[in-house]
């Protein structure tokens, strides 16, 4: 079950993604911003997949005291006990309450309220709010409603429009959007990541799997900035030319942002560094492929960055595909770029990981 808990995080993710961008397109003007059509079956499907997907994590924990304390008493307690089963009532009364809504064509304004309040029941059930419950569930919330606004936006104008009508205008008010969302989103992540973990602890969480996933995620969003440099600057102003189709350019950068999506899940199934136990220890020789999977790890000894030439050779290839990505515009399909960017972010990290040393 807690292999499967990565996709329904990251389903829930996008079909938060996409209900967002659908509901901020709502309140633009059809003249600021390309003609996009979600179908309402669609949206409602949306809607009902929160549902079950949101259901996952509270299935797993059913399932953990089922056998000490019988089905139908770990459903009751897990549900109406623990904080993540409370926060699924509520999400769920207010997504029947959006779905209705889809359904009888209501206002835009109603669409908004009852998103919001899912957000707010997301933040609600996140980790950071176990922790320290106001300050989480305001920071996660934040950095959860910014994100789905901007990778909404991108979604359903970049998957869903049927032109590139009006795309100066668009531009106009989606690239302050996008750098307001992107400032909003670092400054919430740094709170959140300090509710998991010391300040000054980056480096050391490197040794478990939860500091390398976050480190990945962190790497992911420096693609995403070019993609965003991208769409931004440069198509504006290839939109000069009239065989430039800008679109399949906002659906690479999207797929890049799914990335982060699907890293961002796999934490939610990974203990922070605060939960895993500091006594724990290995004396089995450790490897570089043991340090790259976290496995065979003295935990909690101090990281250093002492770059090697392997290291060093590493990061200078993973900037020529960073650079690359830039050379693929106008030159070459957006799917290289996809694919520089991945090669981007996995070269980097073994380059960061090859410079590690840990002194005992």
């Amino acid at each position: 079950m807690s292999y499967l808990i990565p996709f329904t995080e990251f389903g829930q993710y996008l079909l938060f993604s996409l209900l967002a961008g659908h509901v901020v397109l709502l309140f633009v003007p059809e003249n600021k911003r390309p003609n996009t059509l979600i179908s309402k079956p669609v949206l409602l499907l949306c809607v009902l997949g929160i549902i079950v997907l949101t259901f996952a994590p509270i299935l797993q924990a059913i399932l953990y005291y089922k056998n000490s304390f019988g089905l139908l008493s770990a459903i009751i307690s897990v549900v109406t006990g623990f904080q993540i089963g409370r926060a699924w009532i509520f999400l769920c009364l207010f997504s029947l309450c959006l779905w209705v809504t889809i359904y009888v064509n209501g206002s835009k304004f109603f669409r908004a309220q009852w998103l919001l309040l899912m957000i707010f029941a997301i933040g609600n059930a996140g980790h950071a709010a176990s922790l320290t419950y106001w300050p989480g569930i305001v920071a996660h919330t934040i950095h959860f409603l910014m994100m789905t606004t901007w990778v909404g936006v991108l979604l359903n104008v970049g998957w869903f429009s049927r032109d590139r009508d009006n795309w100066p205008h668009f531009l106009s008010w989606f690239t302050p959007l996008a750098m307001v969302s992107f400032i909003i989103i670092v400054i919430s992540g740094f709170f959140l990541m300090f509710f998991v973990m010391k300040s000054g602890q980056y480096l050391n969480s490197w040794q478990v799997p939860y500091g390398r996933m976050l480190l990945l995620k962190h790497i992911s969003i420096i693609p995403v900035l070019v993609f965003a440099f991208i769409n931004s600057f440069l198509s504006k102003q290839s939109m000069k030319l009239s065989n430039f189709n800008p679109r399949p350019w906002l659906r690479a950068e999207s797929i890049i942002l799914l990335i982060v999506f699907f890293s961002t899940g796999v934490l939610g199934t990974l203990s922070p560094p605060h939960e895993v136990s500091s006594g724990f220890s290995t004396r089995d020789k450790q490897t570089w492929m043991d340090w790259l999977l976290a496995k065979n790890i003295t935990l909690f000894n101090q990281v250093e960055l002492a770059p090697t030439v392997p290291s060093a050779f590493l990061m200078f290839i993973s900037l020529l595909f960073l650079f690359l990505i830039f050379i693929s515009f106008k030159k070459m399909s957006p799917a290289f770029a996809i694919i520089f960017a991945v090669s981007f972010i996995l070269t980097i990290y073994l380059g960061l990981m090859f410079s590690v040393t840990i002194r005992i």
